[in-house]
């Protein structure tokens, strides 16, 4: 609400001043007060930082634990019989996946016991305390060989915020680019109006000519029908123009969340000059954000086609642990106990599992490469879609300014005729409809000249989607 009161207070000053708002103006305004553009890019952001969760897959986790509890449970006959065990465990370590595969773990546990008994001849009561100190080791050789399926897991995880990042940031643009469109729209359609009523007076001035004319005699009445003709004609195209107008207001206030129908301010003139010279980029700037987001899909298919492939392979891991132990009546002095490495124990051994649904894991291994290569054609056609279009579009910008360079010559060549061809009515010299027909080829070369100028600024729009620049302006 303050957002919008703040855009009306913006607009009412403008109006107020008399100030013209540029288009970076209103685009400032769109990426303050449109919830689209905000959601898309608060999305964009958040993928961004979803990005960083890939690089947990590789940190050093911290792991620890603590619980207490008794055992009752009978006891076969031995040197001390006690009838509960009540016990305190403290575990803590480090471990960490490596990125070749080898995954180390190193932990401390703590065994605190107290052993119960009721019977008075023997003594009551028992505690010690046990410390253990361990180092495990685990390396894949043949599913996950080396660490191929943890870092494949690891690209899905950054390559889906990636994807999701670049297609948040494609509907900013493509939002952006709109917002361009509608307001170039506008003022483009106030263009036409202007062009549209100032043909109207014109065709008015005609007709009062020839009604004047023609009511002291000195006139044909086929000149006043052919000018009230001219008038309806020219009035209908004011009606048109009026319509677009409107349609382009409520467009231009959509993308500032305004009620459509509220007034707007003053905007840019199209500047023809500019719009004649304007530097038409050949070589292409960047890829869309579409692309670069299939760029992202394709990714993650070939390392889900990698996933897939090393969970349907045999698991052979070497593992081996190395533990130092310690024991005493009291926990500090096991934990002393344990750090002198008097008593210790290790193995090294394999660990070996198949599954034995041969065919599924074939099919699955299949099935995983096939979305893999349907990913890379995929990008590929888009790469090179990505290329035509943009090669079309340089070419379009340039036939339009080239068009614009010749409406413009045209406009004033039919300008100056019209002109001619008026006065010379005026002294009788020539017949209304001729003036009647240079009217309408004076008001063709204007409609001709705006609609390149719109062709021109919708390519410019085109061009930013492709990464030229987040900003509006010529």
């Amino acid at each position: 609400m303050r957002k919008m009161i703040l855009v009306n207070l913006l607009f009412i000053g403008a109006a107020a001043q008399g100030a013209e708002l540029t288009l970076n103006g209103y685009l400032d305004m769109v990426r303050d007060n449109n919830q689209a553009y905000q959601t898309a890019a608060m999305q964009a952001e958040g993928a961004q930082g979803l990005v960083r969760e890939a690089d947990i897959t590789f940190a050093p986790q911290f792991f620890a634990e603590a619980r207490t509890g008794y055992d009752e449970k009978l006891q076969s006959p031995a040197i001390f019989v006690y009838d509960r065990a009540l016990t305190n465990v403290y575990t803590m370590g480090l471990s960490q996946q490596t990125r070749v595969g080898l995954k180390g773990k190193v932990t401390y546990q703590l065994t605190d016991t107290e052993l119960v008994t009721a019977d008075p001849a023997l003594q009551g009561r028992n505690q010690f305390a046990d410390g253990a100190l361990q180092l495990e080791l685990s390396m894949p050789l043949w599913s996950n060989g080396f660490g191929r399926s943890t870092r494949a897991s690891e690209d899905i995880t950054r390559q889906q915020a990636l994807a999701n990042k670049y297609a948040s940031q494609g509907q900013v643009t493509s939002i952006l680019n709109r917002a361009e469109n509608a307001y170039w729209r506008l003022a483009t359609a106030l263009e036409q109006l202007q062009i549209e009523e100032h043909s109207l007076k014109s065709a008015e001035n005609i007709l009062s000519y020839v009604t004047n004319m023609n009511r002291k005699d000195l006139g044909d009445k086929a000149d006043v029908l052919q000018a009230n003709a001219l008038v309806d004609t020219y009035g209908l195209q004011v009606q048109q123009a009026q319509t677009e107008l409107r349609a382009a207001q409520r467009e231009f206030n959509l993308y500032l969340n305004r009620p459509t129908e509220q007034s707007v301010p003053t905007l840019e003139q199209l500047n023809f000059d500019v719009l004649q010279n304007v530097q038409v980029p050949i070589k292409r700037p960047g890829d869309r954000f579409d692309v670069k987001s299939s760029e992202a899909q394709a990714q993650i298919a070939k390392a889900t086609s990698t996933v897939a492939a090393e969970r349907n392979k045999p698991n052979l891991d070497l593992v081996s642990s190395y533990t130092t132990y310690g024991q005493a009546d009291q926990p500090s002095k096991a934990i002393d106990h344990s750090a002198r490495f008097a008593k210790d124990g290790a193995y090294v051994g394999v660990r070996f599992s198949v599954p034995l649904n041969l065919n599924a894991q074939a099919e699955a291994r299949a099935g995983a490469r096939q979305n893999s290569m349907a990913a890379e054609k995929n990008l590929s056609y888009l790469r090179y879609l990505q290329d035509q279009e943009w090669t079309d579009l340089v070419q379009k910008m340039t036939d339009a300014k080239q068009t614009l360079k010749l409406s413009s010559m045209i406009e004033k060549a039919q300008k100056a005729k019209l002109d001619n061809e008026r006065a010379r009515l005026r002294q009788g010299r020539t017949t209304t409809y001729q003036v009647l027909l240079f009217e309408q080829d004076y008001n063709r070369a204007q409609a001709a000249r705006i609609q390149a100028s719109s062709k021109i600024l919708n390519y410019q729009s085109q061009a930013k989607l492709y990464q030229a620049s987040l900003e509006g302006g010529n």
